[in-house]
């Protein structure tokens, strides 16, 4: 039985990602800040192992309660375990604005999400999943925006860096230990998401780029949730997961 406890499930990749592996040996636990009924209702078709949680990841001490739920429930079928997984999914691009525009409170929540929630989830999972003797992998969804910058997406972009900054430093902690959790950060590339829907509905003085996005977008040049999430399982399945820690292509 393998285990996946994957965020930002509610659309996007994450619902994609969730759907592909609903499986008779997989157990999937959602989270996002409204339960994807969707997704509950294909596990429910398949009789697939679904565990569903509502939670907003603003809420950084309330992470801590949240996997100690959820590996509660995984020591009760330990015996089955088999491999352990993270994925780290949920993200969010606002605010998209010069840095005099925006509010606190918006760069907070930008922080909060895309960079501190994933470094408290990962704290968690490490420490555990220690008593756990099999594949332990954790997958941070990142951006290619952490490398090539551009005009009102500081906030975005500082925080996928950061993300990555952390990953790498993970794995090396991560190198010298007898049962090593395998930690990357990918860049999935250009996908049709409500994040593309976000920076396309920018206006030209908030953006100045959005007119290239709308092309893009027009022109078919995205890819879709479910191409990506295949091929984020592909890497995540792939045996030389770990050997690098950032991922920048699919």
């Amino acid at each position: 039985m393998k285990y996946f406890i994957i965020t930002g499930t509610s659309r996007g990749i994450g619902e994609a990602l969730a759907n592909q592996l609903l499986a008779e040996d997989h157990h999937i636990f959602c989270i996002s800040r409204t339960p994807n009924e969707r997704v509950i209702e294909r596990a429910r078709e398949m009789n697939a192992r679904l565990s569903y949680y509502a939670f907003d990841l603003n809420q950084l001490v309330d992470i801590d309660r949240l996997f100690e739920e959820i590996f509660h429930k995984m020591k009760d079928e330990a015996e089955q375990l088999t491999a352990i997984y993270l994925i780290n999914n949920a993200g969010m691009l606002a605010p998209v604005a010069p840095i005099e525009h925006n509010t606190a409170a918006s760069m907070m929540e930008n922080v909060n999400v895309n960079l501190i929630a994933p470094m408290i989830t990962t704290s968690n999972f490490i420490k555990r999943s220690l008593p756990f003797n099999m594949d332990k992998r954790i997958m941070n969804i990142s951006s290619a925006s952490a490398r090539y910058l551009l005009p009102s997406q500081s906030c975005y972009s500082t925080s996928k860096a950061g993300l990555d900054s952390f990953t790498k430093s993970v794995s090396i902690e991560q190198s010298s230990q007898q049962q090593p959790v395998k930690v990357v950060s990918v860049y999935p590339g250009m996908i049709d998401t409500q994040l593309q829907a976000e920076i396309r509905s920018a206006s030209k003085e908030q953006f100045p780029y959005v007119d290239q996005f709308i092309q893009l977008e027009q022109e078919g040049k995205l890819q879709t949730p479910e191409y990506t999430a295949a091929k984020l399982i592909d890497i995540l399945f792939n045996e030389e997961y770990g050997v690098n820690a950032v991922v920048e292509s699919l």
